[in-house]
């Protein structure tokens, strides 16, 4: 639902004309035209990906579909919003958190924001490679303090699920110095709270279990240029940037970094690293074919430096 009102929101403000000193474009829907369309989509293409004005518009055309059902526009509307096709590989995604920018950010917090909830939560998902509806779901019980692992579990009972149910169920071992950060948010960070099923989620508010849809806004915001003592890519002074007012106003920010992003940039580090794929696999719940397809961002020349190491030994 939050996926289709931010993307169906495009259409909304260039309807209202946000973008053209508030003048409206369209104020009822019955009277919009197929001319309006072709407007829309022009306006829309420019500086996204094909990838993304897909997603658009085959969203627009859904509900657009809807509104024929309750005559809010002419049963014509629908048939001429044109998807664009994808080719093979087209829908992959190339971004990805690097290293060096990870550790920047990570070294950020440590200094200015230690053991808090946004350290925390962004030091796991580099840590773990874990999607957040998996840090979403943790409790403090899940960790084994004296194992230094975090045990991901599947709850659907008790308000969280795993992406891929039981399935991604996973023991995850950390590194002592990783544990010590966690172990500091939740002695004297963390909000003292139980969820409606009496759990005690690793990130809380004062309403219990952090809603799923702040995680993704807390991410946003720590990978803001600006937020990392980076200098703003567009030369914007973070005083006045309309990014940097809060957590939901950073989600806009062009330089940012989205969540899975930080994931893919996680596993790929991983593999340069040397660890076998199928550990990879097993750590962040990814299966080895979508592992290969999406996730592996090294280049030809890092394969292939790998595979010598290898083989120079047989």
């Amino acid at each position: 639902m939050q996926a289709k009102e931010y993307r169906l929101g495009f259409f909304v403000r260039w309807c209202e004309g946000e973008d053209n000193g508030n003048e409206p474009r369209v104020t009822d829907l019955n009277d919009i035209s197929g001319r309006d369309i072709h407007r829309y989509r022009n306006w829309r293409k420019d500086g996204i990906n094909k990838v993304t004005l897909r997603s658009n518009l085959s969203d627009l055309r859904q509900f657009m579909q809807f509104c024929v059902t309750i005559d809010a526009v002419p049963d014509t509307i629908p048939e001429k919003i044109t998807v664009p096709t994808l080719e093979q590989g087209e829908n992959e995604r190339d971004t990805y958190l690097s290293q060096d920018r990870a550790e920047a950010i990570l070294d950020h917090l440590e200094r200015f924001d230690y053991a808090s909830l946004d350290h925390v939560l962004f030091l796991l998902m580099w840590e773990m490679g874990a999607r957040l509806g998996g840090l979403h779901s943790l409790d403090v019980g899940d960790i084994d303090w004296e194992q230094n692992q975090i045990h991901v579990r599947h709850r659907p009972d008790s308000g969280t699920r795993l992406k891929n149910g039981q399935d991604g169920e996973r023991i995850v071992a950390l590194p002592p110095e990783t544990m010590r950060v966690v172990r500091d948010y939740v002695d004297h960070q963390r909000t003292d709270a139980t969820d409606d099923y009496g759990r005690e989620p690793l990130f809380s508010s004062v309403h219990g279990r952090m809603h799923r849809r702040y995680l993704p806004k807390r991410v946003y915001r720590v990978t803001c240029p600006c937020e990392h003592g980076q200098e703003c890519p567009s030369g914007k002074d973070p005083s006045e940037c309309e990014y940097t007012a809060s957590y939901d106003a950073s989600v806009g920010c062009p330089h940012n970094t989205r969540p899975h992003d930080v994931r893919r940039g996680s596993i790929t580090h991983w593999l340069k690293q040397d660890v076998p794929e199928r550990v990879v696999s097993d750590r962040m719940n990814v299966s080895q074919d979508t592992l290969d397809r999406h996730y592996d961002k090294r280049t030809e020349e890092e394969r292939a430096d790998l595979r010598r190491q290898y083989l120079d030994d047989v």
